[in-house]
């Protein structure tokens, strides 16, 4: 977060649903959030504010988070990808799962 004081939010979704219910629970937490309905208007949009996170649908092309990360402006922000798949939209990263723990642990 370059010096700002609340994050600044980029949701993209063609889902117009989607992306604005998720940009509406994120501004109630006071969260800056900006919603693009494309992959081109997600790419201009990134590539002008310079967003802390974007959140991506994904169901948008393969090659936008690439162009993403490939921006000097847009390629710093932490880059999610939203989930439909339960009631409530969540956020989701793909990470290693965690370590198992022995048999001794606590």
């Amino acid at each position: 977060m370059a010096g700002r004081r609340v994050p600044l939010i980029l949701i993209a979704s063609e889902t117009r649903a989607l992306g604005e219910g998720v940009a509406a629970q994120l501004r109630q937490d006071g969260s800056v959030v900006y919603v693009a309905h494309s992959a081109e208007g997600c790419l201009r949009v990134a590539t002008s504010v310079g967003p802390d996170l974007i959140l991506l649908d994904p169901a948008l092309p393969g090659w936008l988070e690439h162009l993403l990360k490939a921006h000097p402006t847009s390629g710093q922000a932490q880059i999610l990808h939203l989930s439909d798949s339960v009631p409530r939209p969540t956020f989701t990263i793909s990470k290693a799962p965690p370590a198992a723990a022995g048999p001794h642990a606590a």
